[in-house]
């Protein structure tokens, strides 16, 4: 499991300083693109680039509990569901840091590409154990 915290700004929330939804998915992403440079040290997003292969998000389910507000600290847990040859699940909990309340889950669909031709590829054998090992 990895941890992403984050805090919630202005531009975060909406009228009533409640954390727009959309945001969750921003905090995810950025979670789980930090969950990748700790299980592997030199990843960086031109470094994918150039290797020529990346991953892509299939699909991802939100529900929410409880409401992030203006100058929120959040914490986002990512951990690695399913890693199969080609494709994985992370499950991601975000809670307010300052609680402890649990204020969503994601459950994302993420598939392995190849950068030349955009087709499905089985995910590097040491990719694939960085990842498991989390």
């Amino acid at each position: 499991m990895t941890i992403y915290k984050a805090r919630v700004y202005y531009s975060d929330t909406d009228a009533s300083s409640i954390a727009y939804h959309a945001r969750y998915l921003d905090w995810g992403e950025h979670a789980r693109t930090e969950m990748l440079r700790e299980a592997i040290p030199d990843f960086s997003q031109e470094k994918v680039k150039k290797d020529g292969f990346f991953f892509v998000v299939k699909s991802i389910f939100i529900e929410y509990f409880k409401a992030a507000r203006l100058d929120d600290v959040i914490r986002v847990e990512s951990s690695i569901n399913e890693l199969g040859a080609f494709s994985g699940v992370i499950a991601q909990r975000v809670f307010n840091d300052n609680t402890d309340e649990l204020l969503a889950e994601l459950k994302v669909k993420v598939g392995f590409l190849n950068g030349a031709t955009f087709r499905p590829t089985k995910i590097p054998e040491e990719v694939g154990k960085a990842l498991s090992s989390l």
